[in-house]
């Protein structure tokens, strides 16, 4: 997003130097004509939340290895995580796969819809 307010920094130059545009441009991992249409951002959205997914779980999976690990072990390593917030990963990767669920679920009847109208 642009900065639109350059009444303040243009009132003097002396104690307030113009402030240039910012150069970032958001993410995207489509650079296609798809980027921008709703399948283009529902496949990007399925690439995040997945990811996150994915990573929460490998997380969670890891620290309950070395918990068990350490059950029979002479020496214990810490786990990556804690039992609460092992939990609080788990719930975040079963709530993301949800909305992903949900969201893929919407675009599918909204492509029906707009089949069964032409």
């Amino acid at each position: 997003m642009i900065d639109q307010d350059r009444s303040s920094a243009s009132h003097d130059s002396t104690t307030h130097p113009q402030q240039e545009s910012p150069t970032h441009q958001d993410f995207h991992w489509i650079n296609s004509e798809l980027q921008g249409t709703l399948y283009g951002q529902l496949l990007e959205t399925t690439l995040d939340v997945s990811a996150g997914i994915h990573t929460c779980l490998q997380i969670v999976y890891a620290s309950d290895l070395e918990r068990a690990g350490n059950e029979d072990a002479d020496m214990s390593a810490p786990p990556a995580v804690g039992i609460l917030q092992a939990d609080q990963l788990m719930r975040l990767a079963i709530a993301s796969a949800g909305l992903l669920r949900d969201e893929a679920r919407r675009q599918v009847e909204l492509h029906q819809e707009v089949d069964a109208a032409v």
